[in-house]
């Protein structure tokens, strides 16, 4: 059996592969040397192919999951579309060959980040649409839950785990007030339809609210939860923009380990040094932080204040070489010439030797 599994919904389809997971254990205790989990982002259709012919052992089934392929060939936005299939081309057509009916191949597309935004794999996907041709195959996406369907779930979800919300909430004097009124909009407006995040979320709020029956309103959603609104990359750009290698390279670990899309991290980099180009050209003019915020729209915050930082370091000569570090490393990615792991490294490397580290945040 072949299940494309895919889509924006992450919580769904983790459940789902979870359910195939115990289908495969069939109560026998021996899922771990009856699954396989190939990591998509450097296979080969081998690799692949090998582990569906094993018969498994002592278990019902055999279970081949496969990360991260299908993330390589959805289109990123933009005039560059979808990625040809290449050597996968051939995938299809070798499936169609038959594998043993002990063996489920499930292709797992997760959601990713591409320029900066999170997108998530599709029906439009090139190798989705090769492999959901095939006899048999089961394709099952789970989209993006939206306005009336994500405030069910957080409903529905919160339920499950004994929470109850209630309108309003007492807050504190240094507490900034979020325009929500319901908890359960305050969490969509912060998390999205980021349903893993949304079910940790309510584990930690229903944690934080065991002793007081489970009772959560707006304070406290907005005092459990409010840090988690900026994404994980920021911390890997604003690392990159002090030029704190050993920060970026530890920020950029953690977004591999939790399978983030490398070509996408690229898309946030060069989207940050965007940014910061028009800071450039104001400060370079000699232009004060008041006058450069009024003049962009930005607040007026710490955040232009690193960016500022930032500009007197790289000057227009410094961020013109910034841009050609961020081309070479997109070209060398797409032409294949050097590994994507090893050309981020590369780049991370580069951009951090721009300037020396800058000074610590508040430091006059």
């Amino acid at each position: 059996m072949i299940i494309l599994l895919f889509g924006a919904n992450e919580l769904a389809m983790r459940r789902r592969l979870q359910e195939l997971k115990d289908e495969a254990d069939g109560g026998s205790g021996m899922l771990v040397t009856n699954m396989s989990t190939v990591d998509g982002r450097d296979a080969r259709p081998n690799d692949v192919l090998g582990p569906c012919m094993a018969p498994p052992f002592l278990a019902p089934k055999r279970l081949v999951i496969v990360e991260h392929l299908l993330e390589r060939f959805e289109a990123r936005g933009g005039p560059r579309g979808s990625r040809a299939l290449g050597a996968w081309e051939q995938l299809p057509a070798d499936l169609a060959r038959g594998i043993p009916s002990t063996t489920t191949l499930v292709f797992f597309g997760q959601p990713f980040l591409a320029e900066g935004r999170p997108r998530a794999v599709t029906k439009t996907n090139p190798l989705v649409a090769a492999l959901a041709k095939l006899p048999d195959v089961l394709v099952e996406e789970h989209p993006a839950l939206e306005k009336e369907n994500l405030l069910r779930y957080i409903q529905e979800e919160a339920a499950l785990r004994g929470i109850r919300f209630k309108r309003g909430g007492v807050f504190e004097s240094h507490e900034e007030r979020p325009p929500e009124t319901d908890p359960a909009q305050l969490l969509a407006n912060l998390l999205q339809g980021d349903t893993l995040s949304i079910a940790n979320e309510l584990d930690k709020l229903a944690l934080y609210t065991r002793d007081s029956g489970g009772e959560v309103d707006v304070a406290i959603v907005n005092r459990v939860s409010h840090g988690d609104r900026e994404a994980k990359s920021w911390d890997l750009t604003d690392a990159i923009v002090d030029c704190q290698l050993g920060t970026a390279l530890a920020r950029l670990k953690t977004l591999k380990e939790s399978g983030e899309n490398l070509q996408g991290l690229l898309g946030f980099i060069t989207a940050r040094f965007r940014t910061l180009a028009p800071v450039v050209d104001l400060v370079a003019a000699g232009m004060p932080q008041n006058a450069i915020a009024e003049e962009l729209k930005r607040p007026n915050n710490w955040q232009l204040e690193r960016d500022i930082r930032a500009a007197k370091r790289l000057g227009p000569g410094g961020l013109k070489l910034a841009y050609q570090y961020l081309v070479e490393a997109d070209r060398t990615n797409k032409l294949g010439e050097v590994a994507e792991e090893t050309s981020i490294d590369l780049l991370l490397m580069k951009l951090c030797s721009l300037a020396e580290p800058a000074a610590p945040r508040g430091w006059r």
